[in-house]
């Protein structure tokens, strides 16, 4: 298991924290986001998409979906941001 795992997104947050994250973030590749969050995590998060592209959209080939790299309340983070909405990867605490 990576060391990241879901801890929330900004609907559930303040405008203040979600503007620090989005200030301070810096825009990574998909393939980097998978070396600190498991797929099979994030696919826990979106549902909706296939692991394969076979079988229907993929989130690593949706075009509305970025990639980043930011700090989360004092705390390294990456995140997803999906339709304007920004799903918060931390570290995992039992790690």
């Amino acid at each position: 298991m990576k060391d990241f795992v879901y801890e929330t997104n900004c609907t559930e947050s303040t405008y203040e924290i979600i503007s620090e994250l989005v200030e301070r973030a810096n825009q990574i590749t998909y393939s980097t986001f998978l070396k600190y969050v498991d797929l099979d995590h994030l696919l826990e998060v979106f549902p909706f998409y296939s692991k394969d592209q076979r079988n229907g959209l993929t989130i690593k080939n949706d075009w509305a979906v970025s990639y980043w790299k930011s700090i989360y309340k004092g705390q390294l983070c990456y995140y997803v941001c999906h339709s304007r909405i920004e799903y918060i990867f931390i570290k995992n605490p039992n790690k």
